[in-house]
């Protein structure tokens, strides 16, 4: 019994592998990442935080006259302080009988009531000065403010620029892994990997409750927050400058484009899982390179969209007031290691079952009696995965993990646990 292929090529099922371990390797590359990197996390997470579409707490946007009222206002206070005192100095001085009272006492009180006199006029200008600089001082919180929100903007969109670059990597290597093996299955592969991409973008999860929420309801007060971005607003035309809608949109392009190239990386996985009909040398060796390029990219993936997650969910911190602004820096923190997390999860059970498979074609060809001469024997040395290699491989996978914040937390942690054995 034969089948035919896209290409024209004889399969032979009787010198095939066992047509079910075959798929099953090929769907475990699917399914595994979408079950135990997506489903089941977000399911998780859904259940543990069931939130609504809407912020579950509320900002404090700074004022960009509240410094300065609050320096004119203490230097006010000096200045009644300094004022007292030049009362009390002026009464003690008023008490003294110059005709009764030593030489040296009289002096000494009118020396303090120079310095006290001196001190309050100082205390006056002070005063004068912080009054004067109100304007100026409103404008440097202006800038500070104008400047973190801009700089905000340009680095999300330097990170979306390389998550495109490495999603058409990812698109045109894994495309070109699976059109070579199938054209109909590349093309099925790409129109259910868009629908499901689409789909993904729009199902909502706790992650993108918690997280986009989180930045849209702040941008939505910080575009209303006129007293600090009014020179934005006169710059942008007012509308171009309220961007609560806008950066929902870029991200779900950014989902969108990331997914896509997911979703065709997980095909080309399961393509390089399946088994030859008569594994050779080159073909092996191909698919050998083809699995460290698809683990590399589909790692840089994972991790520009982690790092992105990190960008665009430090921007709303920026713009309220740095003691809320720490209260939640640990909120966006976890999110954005629960992204890496996953990413990691997700590409291990991508990577795994192609791995077993390649494995699997490597120990038939090495049982094969007639591939086992003594030079082919030493060029099949080459199929082994060598030290640098492995570690590569490792570090892809683990790389958006790496990237999160959590694994800082328990780098942090090891270290000081070691620190503690080496100190004993």
């Amino acid at each position: 019994m034969s089948i035919v292929d896209s290409t024209g090529k004889e399969e032979h099922l009787s010198s095939s592998p066992d047509i079910p371990s075959k798929y099953f390797l090929a769907i475990c590359c699917v399914i595994g990442p979408l079950l135990l990197g997506y489903l089941a996390p977000n399911r998780v997470a859904d259940v543990l935080m069931p939130l609504a579409d809407k912020s579950v707490v509320g900002f404090v946007l700074p004022n960009p006259d509240a410094d300065s009222a609050a320096k004119i206002q203490k230097l006010k206070n000096t200045l009644a302080a300094k004022q007292k005192t030049l009362g009390e100095k002026q009464a003690a001085l008023e008490k003294l009988d110059p005709s009764v009272a030593p030489p040296e006492k009289l002096n000494d009180a009118k020396a303090a009531v120079e310095n006290a006199q001196t001190a309050e006029a100082a205390a006056k200008a002070d005063v004068e000065k912080a009054e004067g600089s109100r304007d100026a001082d409103r404008t440097i919180v202006q800038s500070k403010q104008i400047a973190d929100t801009l700089t905000a903007r340009y680095n999300y969109a330097a990170t979306s620029g390389v998550l495109y670059l490495v999603s058409a990597a990812t698109l045109l290597l894994g495309g070109t892994i699976v059109f070579r093996r199938s054209r109909m299955l590349f093309f099925v592969g790409l129109a259910l990997s868009l629908i499901l991409a689409g789909l993904v973008t729009k199902v909502p999860t706790a992650y993108a409750n918690a997280g986009q929420t989180f930045l849209k309801v702040l941008l939505d007060q910080a575009d209303q927050n006129a007293l600090v971005f009014k020179p934005l607003f006169h710059a942008y035309k007012d509308a171009s400058f309220k961007i609560s809608d806008a950066i929902k949109l870029v991200i779900d392009i950014n989902t969108f484009v990331g997914l896509l190239a997911v979703g065709v990386a997980l095909l080309a996985f399961a393509v390089l899982s399946g088994p030859e009909d008569k594994p050779s040398l080159a073909s092996l060796e191909e698919r050998k390179a083809n699995l460290q390029r698809m683990i590399a990219l589909s790692s840089a993936i994972l991790v520009v969209a982690t790092f992105a997650s990190k960008v665009v969910l430090d921007w709303p911190l920026g713009l309220i007031v740095p003691s809320q602004a720490e209260a939640l820096r640990p909120l966006t923190s976890a999110l954005t290691s629960h992204l890496g997390m996953t990413g990691t999860i997700a590409l291990f059970a991508a990577a795994a079952p192609a791995l077993v498979g390649w494995y699997q074609d490597v120990k038939r060809y090495r049982l094969d009696p007639a591939n086992m001469s003594a030079g082919q024997r030493q060029d099949a040395d080459k199929l082994e995965f060598g030290i640098p290699a492995a570690v590569t491989s490792i570090i892809a996978i683990l790389g958006p993990a790496l990237t999160s914040p959590v694994f800082t937390t328990f780098k942090g942690i090891v270290e000081m646990v070691a620190g503690g054995k080496g100190g004993a």
